[in-house]
């Protein structure tokens, strides 16, 4: 049985073994797995030896080809580097048949770009979401009974200003509606129809409405259309017939289709309309027939030639006042709002668009007309102050608290002339 001769390995491993504690304690680890390997080897050669009686012809064969050479050429190897140490000479790389795996350097990433919506927020504008009955702003929900208790109205893709240090049911107040919108939005088209009334359906316990007091709805254009509305839709209402409400719906072209699939918006409380009647109409002032017009101011300032829009449900007066702001260098405008069905809110936007500052005398129009001025002037950044009366002094006051930023309504103790 030819056996490997190692000794030459191990007078080599001595030779080359230092005095110090590393240098021999390497060299007893190196001969500690040198008998460890020969024992193997050994073990495995005695049991093939003690087979070989045990075994007939072809196992027998078999036997004495695995003892012939009892180290493989692996095991040489891994001796001779445990007495030689690890060779000088640089191993070659091996090949092997899979391409290894480049790493790419990882591509720069992109700067993330700020939406429009980011950008209003840094100054605290948000997007208005109108629904059916209530908003969702800043991924809050506004109710109905917020957006009531405000001085304008809200409409799909306004943008608001919010209050975070003032809150209202634990939401940040709208403070005000500004002019801006955002280009890549397309506001959901929503209708709304006004104060109708509830009335019963004969034989069921479901209620309908088929009209509205203003005549201005869907509902107002044939007596067949009528919407149903289930009580048990919205618990804890009581719907009662003789109730007037609100009824909203998205207008997707479909008529009365659309107009069945809306819900409603608001119910309004029989302080705010008498549902027994018709509502009444603002009084119109008794005609009043001024010839002359010689107005003396009382206030001093300035308005150097910039536009006032005069807004009043007086007829009579619309032209009595232009002295007033004449008297004052400035561009007198008015806006005859006496009957209410015919200022729309695209015409009144489009008067205060193009004024430089709004009065609304409000002793005779619809809160409709007020509400409305309120709301453009706002969106437009336009200063607007309220005369409680139709008058040549009221008239100047308010001109003159709109130039100086001061509110919009004259102080209690304040008299006019």
């Amino acid at each position: 049985m030819e056996i490997y001769d190692y000794r030459q390995e191990l007078i080599d491993l001595l030779e080359n073994t230092g005095s110090d504690p590393r240098s021999l304690h390497q060299t007893l680890r190196s001969l500690t797995t040198v008998v460890n390997i020969l024992n193997h080897y050994n073990s495995r050669s005695g049991d093939a030896h003690r087979s070989h009686h045990e075994k007939t012809g072809h196992q027998r064969y078999q036997t004495h080809q695995r003892t012939e050479h009892p180290l493989s050429p692996a095991a040489r190897r891994t001796l001779h580097s445990l007495l030689t140490g690890p060779s000088d000479q640089p191993k070659k790389p091996t090949r092997t048949k899979t391409t290894p795996k480049v790493s790419a350097a990882p591509a720069p990433e992109a700067p993330k770009q700020i939406s429009a919506e980011e950008r209003l927020a840094a100054d605290n504008l948000y997007l208005v979401h109108r629904k059916l009955s209530g908003a969702e702003i800043n991924h809050h929900y506004y109710s109905e009974a917020i957006l009531h208790q405000l001085h304008f109205p809200l409409e799909d893709g306004d943008v608001v200003e919010l209050d975070p240090h003032q809150l209202v049911r634990g939401l940040p107040s709208i403070r005000r509606v500004t002019s801006d919108h955002l280009d890549d939005y397309t506001p959901t088209k929503i209708k709304v129809i006004e104060y109708a009334e509830l009335r019963p359906v004969p034989g069921s316990d479901v209620l309908q409405i088929a009209n509205t007091m203003k005549g201005d709805s869907i509902l107002d254009q044939a007596p067949a259309n009528t919407i149903v509305v289930d009580p048990f839709k919205y618990p804890g209402r009581d719907l009662k017939a003789g109730m007037v409400i609100d009824f909203a719906y998205f207008d997707h072209g479909n008529g009365l289709k659309d107009a069945s699939a809306g819900s409603i918006r608001w119910i309004h409380e029989k302080q705010d309309y008498d549902t027994t009647r018709q509502p009444a109409k603002p009084k119109t002032a008794k005609k009043v027939v001024n010839t002359k017009h010689d107005y003396e101011k009382k206030l001093d300032y300035d308005l150097k030639q910039r536009t006032v829009l005069v807004i009043t449900g007086v007829r009579d007066k619309v032209q009595g006042l232009k002295p007033v702001i004449a008297k004052h260098h400035g561009v007198f405008h008015g806006l005859d709002a006496s009957a209410e069905e015919k200022v729309s809110s695209s015409k009144i936007k489009r008067e205060i668009r193009d004024a430089d500052f709004v009065i609304v005398c409000i002793d005779a129009i619809h809160h409709r007309i007020s509400q409305l001025a309120n709301h453009h002037a706002k969106r437009y950044e336009k200063p607007l102050a309220i005369a409680n009366v139709t008058s040549n002094t009221a008239v100047e006051r308010a001109v003159a608290r709109a130039l100086n930023g001061d509110p919009a309504y004259a102080a209690s103790s304040e008299k006019l002339g």
